[in-house]
């Protein structure tokens, strides 16, 4: 419960209250009619200001500092009712400025009565305030921090620092004066960000754009903070405020950045993902429809391999600015990566506007690409999808319209393939595909089996291939030549090679616990080789099951060191520092990699099933078997041949000093389990625990 205010009495109370002041209060004691004429003065208030009552008493108040304090006190006291405590500047007789502590209320007749404490500025306290609050003033200026005073009553600027000048362009005078200054320069955008902790008199944080003096857009950073009077009502708003506008522009341009393509300049994947499912909202909202297109280019990959990847991405930049030049106006492009571009059609009427859109791409590329001073030619493979026809759900129109683009690519290239539910049977056995695989990994459908590898001189076992199965509940076995290049394009065999590598470790050392000491060995692919963190993945998995490393070893295939040399090299030579081992599989079918062999740390090639069998058996088939088994031997590194299904292989094998094989005629793959119970019985009927 608040205490009554002093005029809550009847008014001779007042008048005695009021004079006995007078006479008797230590402190100033003076008043002021409605007129604004002095009609109260105590001896204090004369020894203080420095009139004395005869000079006072019925004329102007000559004490007020500043044009229009008379009214703005009485208009606050009116509307308050009181005010208790504040700092007030005075004038004396002398033309010299006091700031004292005030009480004022209104008197029986309507006029104003103040109580002002004695020679305020020199008490020590005042000084010590004075001089924190000058401190503070002077660090606040040196950071460019203005410092504020709001009144909440008066609605009006009471105080600004000399900072405040630097942010705006106007003097602390300028802004004080003009009560509506500081809210003119607010921009209209963001005044009720300005305003709303002022009307609610809360404290608050928060950010908006003024307009500067010389006609600049600033950002500042304002923080309020309240102070109450007795009744808990808010009285003042102090406050400070940075300019932030270099954080600002700082910040947008990062914002770029982070979703600009750094060679194209086209935006990246992150906006791309980020536009779409905005378009799509919008495209709901309105009842529209949207196209989503994936282009991919057919002769980048040969451009790129053939003359180098400064040519290519020079090659990226044309395609980037053709694509951007065709759908001006009409359609937005993004760059998803490597050769990848993506666009976003909004407000379409159909699959014709689908269509006409693709058919102008598809001609512009009709025309060979001007590169570095070279004519390039350069196929697009087009995928399509609409939303709401196809999907209403984001992720799943994007996945249509790649599964469209790559159903574009089998078909020759250089042309659209729009999905349709009802359409084209191999965009339909695609989208099964990629549904069950996506599905595969979390419902543990994958396993492994492990092929027995021999030494060919004893013929014991040394080893075992993990070979990745998937069995589908929707699709029955599925062969990996049929899955993995679609998990490869997916994006989804660095993870299933991660797991495939953990697993074929784990195995690999239940095996020597078992005494069974088998080397495994491990397909890895291209996408588990670019990631930098491969190397480290390898000696994670190593650590996790504690497993040698020489009981583990890589496989690459021989088309992947045909065109990545330099990089599988790398690898090969670090994985060597690590004791782990890296063969070549299916060596001498395809491209030709004999001069990649030098370029790494080799340990072994596994020759393709198709050297077994490429001519009649013969003088001619054994020599060429010799041969390249003593290059393999001369390079330093063990030759293993894969598919041996007949005895005679074998023994050709043995004659030509090849020294390890695998294949049907001596095991067909089994489980981790199987292999376990078969190698224990071998051993126990051999006496060979190897």
């Amino acid at each position: 419960m608040h205490s009554r205010s002093p005029q809550s009495g009847d008014e001779n109370g007042l008048q005695t209250l009021q004079a006995w002041l007078v006479r008797e209060a230590p402190l100033a004691v003076f008043g002021v009619d409605r007129e604004n004429r002095v009609n109260l003065w105590s001896s204090p208030a004369a020894r203080v200001l420095g009139w004395e009552a005869d000079e006072v008493l019925g004329q102007p108040a000559p004490f007020w500092c500043s044009e229009g304090d008379f009214e703005r006190y009485l208009g606050e006291i009116e509307q308050r009712g009181r005010v208790n405590g504040r700092l007030v500047q005075w004038r004396t007789k002398a033309g010299g400025a006091l700031e004292s502590e005030t009480w004022v209320w209104l008197s029986g007749t309507g006029g104003l009565v103040f109580v002002v404490t004695d020679h305020v500025r020199d008490t020590e306290m005042y000084a010590e305030v004075a001089q924190s609050r000058s401190f503070i003033e002077r660090i606040a200026d040196a950071a460019d921090i203005c410092l504020f005073a709001y009144d909440v009553t008066s609605n009006r600027l009471i105080y600004a620092s000399n900072a405040c000048e630097a942010m705006s362009g106007y003097s602390s005078d300028e802004l004080v004066n003009d009560p509506h200054l500081w809210l003119s320069l607010v921009h209209p955008e963001d005044l009720a960000l300005a305003t709303e902790p002022i009307q609610t008199g809360s404290s608050a944080r928060s950010e908006y754009r003024i307009r500067h003096r010389n006609g600049t857009e600033r950002w500042v950073a304002v923080h309020l903070y309240p102070r109450f009077g007795a009744d808990e009502r808010v009285t003042y708003l102090e406050g400070l405020a940075m300019d932030i506008t270099d954080r600002k522009v700082h910040q947008v341009e990062l914002q770029r950045l982070a979703f600009t393509d750094a060679l194209t300049q086209l935006p990246n994947r992150q906006q791309f993902e980020h536009d779409l499912r905005a378009a799509v909202e919008q495209a709901e909202r309105r009842g529209e429809k949207l196209a989503v297109f994936l282009f991919d280019f057919d002769g980048f990959k040969y451009v790129n391999d053939t003359f180098g990847h400064q040519f290519g991405d020079a090659t990226l930049k044309a395609i980037a600015e053709r694509l951007r030049q065709t759908l001006l106006g009409r359609a937005k492009v993004y760059r998803m990566g490597g050769d990848e571009f993506t666009v976003i059609q909004a407000g379409i009427a159909g699959e014709e506007d689908v269509r006409d859109t693709a058919a102008r791409c598809l001609d512009a590329f009709r025309e060979p690409l001007p590169v570095m001073g070279e004519l390039v030619p350069m196929g697009i493979s087009i995928g399509a999808a609409i939303y709401p026809d196809h999907s209403r759900d984001v992720d799943t129109l994007l996945r249509y319209a790649d599964i469209s683009m790559y159903a574009a690519k089998e078909q020759g290239g250089h042309r659209l393939c729009l999905y349709s539910e009802s359409g084209d049977s191999a965009i339909h056995n695609r989208l099964l595909l990629h549904n069950a695989l996506a599905k595969a990994f979390d419902r543990g459908e994958f396993s492994l089996d492990y092929q027995p590898i021999f030494d060919v001189r004893r013929g014991v076992r040394v080893g075992a291939e993990a070979l990745l199965r998937w069995n589908s509940p929707e699709l029955g076995f599925v062969p990996p030549a049929v899955f993995v290049p679609f998990a490869e394009q997916w994006g989804m065999m660095q993870q299933i090679g991660a797991w495939v590598l953990e697993t074929a470790c784990a195995t690999a050392s239940r095996w020597q616990r078992l005494n069974l000491r088998m080397r495994v060995s491990v397909n890895v692919s291209l996408s588990q080789m670019v990631d930098p963190q491969f190397v480290d993945s390898v000696a994670h998995a190593l650590r996790h099951a504690q497993l040698s490393p020489e009981q583990l070893q890589l496989e690459v295939h021989a088309s992947l060191l045909a065109q990545y040399a330099d990089l599988i090299g790398d690898l090969a030579a670090e994985l060597d520092r690590l004791g782990v081992s890296v063969a070549i599989d299916d060596f001498g079918h395809g491209e030709a990699v004999l001069a990649a062999l030098s370029a790494g740390s080799y340990d072994a090639i596994k020759l393709h099933p198709s050297l077994l069998s490429l001519a009649p058996e013969g003088e001619r088939h054994e020599r060429l078997m010799a041969g390249v088994v003593r290059l393999a031997h001369d390079l330093g590194m063990r030759a293993i041949a894969e598919g041996v299904e007949r005895r005679e292989q074998e023994m050709l094998l043995a004659r030509t000093g090849c020294d390890e094989m695998q294949g049907f005629w001596k095991a067909r793959p089994v489980s981790a389990e199987h292999l376990a119970d078969w190698n224990g019985r071998m051993a126990a009927e051999e006496g060979d625990s190897v």
